[in-house]
Order: C-alpha cells, then sequence, then structure tokens
C-alpha cells in the first residue's frame, strides 16, 4: 500500500513540474491602440480593405437627413458622406438610429462613425471624437402670428416649449430659466406636428431644421428672433479610432478647399451658409 502511495506521489509530482515549466499561452495585445487604450472603432486600413464606410444618423431630419417620397435617403448630409467617401476610395453605407441611441450604436460599432448633423459640445467630447465642421446654433420658432408673442428666449417664461430628445435644441432649452414645461420629442417632426395641434407654443430646434420647415410647411410656422447657442457640427468616431479621424479630418478639409461642400450647401439651403 505504502508503495502504491509513493509511486502515485511521484507522478502527481511529475505532472505539477511539467506544468509548472510550461509558458502559459496569454491573448495577444489589442492593435491600433494610443496610449494603452484600445481603439474604439475599425482602423482605416479593415474600413478600405472591405471597401466600405459605415455612418450612422438619423433619417428624420430634414433638409440634412430623410426619406423622399420613394423612400430614398437624401439630404445634405447624404450629398456630404458621399463627397467624403470618394475622397477615401470607398463606398458608404448609411445604418439609420434613432437620435438618443446613436452614439451608444457607435460604441456598439453598429457604424464606423456618426454623420448627422451632429452639435459639438464638452459633453459629447467625453464620448466621441470628433472632425468639425461650419457651426450653426438654435432657433425659435412659433406658430404662425405667433399667438403667444414670442420675440425671444426672454420671452419663454412660463411657456411650454418642445424639443427633440437627446438634441442640442433640449440641452439650449434646459438652460433657459423659467419655462413652465419642456416637452420631450423622440422626433423633430412630432414637436412640429404638436405645435401646430396648439400644445406646444414655441419649439427649440437646430436651425437648418427649423428653417427648411418653414420652406416647406409655408404658412404655418416662422421664426423669431436671432440664433443662439452656435456650435460647430462634428462628424463623430470612436474615441483612440485616429487613424480614421485623421482620415475624416483631411477628406472634410479637402471638399471644403475645392468647394464641394460649397455647393452642396448651395443645392440645398440655396446659399453657401458654410462660409457664414
Amino acid at each position: 500500500m505504502k508503495k502504491v502511495i509513493s509511486i502515485l506521489f511521484i507522478v502527481a509530482l511529475a505532472i505539477m513540474t511539467a506544468a509548472c515549466g510550461t509558458k502559459p499561452e496569454l491573448p495577444e495585445a489589442p492593435k491600433n491602440t494610443e496610449n494603452g487604450k484600445s481603439s474604439g472603432g475599425n482602423t482605416l486600413a479593415e474600413i478600405k480593405e472591405k471597401g466600405e464606410l459605415t455612418i450612422g444618423l438619423d433619417d428624420t431630419l430634414p433638409p440634412m437627413e430623410y426619406r423622399n417620397d420613394k423612400n430614398e435617403l437624401v439630404g445634405f448630409d447624404i450629398d456630404f458622406a458621399n463627397a467624403l467617401s470618394k475622397e477615401l476610395g470607398v463606398k458608404v453605407k448609411f445604418v439609420p438610429s434613432a437620435w438618443d441611441g446613436i452614439i451608444p450604436g457607435l460604441d456598439a460599432k453598429r457604424f464606423d462613425i456618426i454623420l448627422s448633423s451632429m452639435n459639438v459640445t464638452d459633453e459629447r467630447k467625453k464620448k466621441v471624437d470628433f472632425v468639425e465642421y461650419f457651426g450653426v446654433g438654435q432657433i425659435l420658432a412659433v406658430p404662425t402670428g405667433n399667438p403667444s408673442n414670442i420675440q425671444s428666449i426672454d420671452d419663454l417664461k412660463g411657456k411650454v416649449i418642445g424639443v427633440q430628445l437627446g438634441s442640442t435644441g433640449e440641452t439650449a432649452a434646459n438652460s433657459i430659466t423659467g419655462v413652465k414645461e419642456i416637452k420631450k420629442y423622440d422626433l423633430t417632426t412630432d414637436v412640429f406636428n404638436d405645435m401646430g395641434l396648439g400644445r406646444v407654443e414655441a419649439a427649440v430646434v437646430g436651425e437648418m431644421i427649423g428653417r427648411y420647415y418653414m420652406t416647406a410647411k409655408p404658412g404655418e410656422f416662422e421664426v423669431v428672433g436671432n440664433s443662439f447657442n452656435v456650435l460647430p457640427m462634428g462628424i463623430a468616431v470612436r474615441k483612440g479610432d485616429t487613424e480614421l479621424r485623421d482620415a475624416i479630418e483631411k477628406a472634410v478639409r479637402t471638399v471644403e478647399d475645392n468647394g464641394t461642400l460649397g455647393k452642396i450647401s448651395e443645392k440645398w439651403f440655396g446659399a453657401d451658409i458654410t462660409k457664414q
């Protein structure tokens, strides 16, 4: 019995020695790191290899990105994105996303970038990196005739205003003191619909989108006062995705310098508002 135990002890010792002498396989270190932080998205090389840049956007924001009567995706940002993809030498694929979930969608790698008239804010800079282009502000839209006699944000005290959930319009509205109620909607169209029904006295919206509604629904709404909270717009990329960010930056500067962006602006707004 003692002999059997001794043999088992020797066998166990040999197994332990062999195990201790085996170098464990470690996971491969992540590639494309910056300051020890792994890249948040596809590298430029990967995008070029597949020949496609995927872009997240909210397709309910005319004239920036929306569906026409043929259900085709059209708008300023669509033309802008196509111009950028041409500079990058790849095709573009658009991935519609609800606005309040668009940054989480980028983090989840549902798309490579966000190009959807996104204003650059300090809060958003904490979550994504930006390539900036021209700036726009917020405006106040009211029903035609201005029944509540609103002329500026100073007149919003005690008023009910509407905003799109998660937009810079919501951020701007939250900074206005004395507002009776801020109604939040998933879509900008819902804001205007409720204002038309008298449930909202004014809307705080991005200037380009707001002015588009003035022309799309003539006689129903008007803009009062001047634009405010002017911020640059930006193309969002995941934190640490520096190769892609730099390539997008170069492409943006190219379409600005060669006049392509100005022509796109003239097509959708009747003027080159990128120079304002």
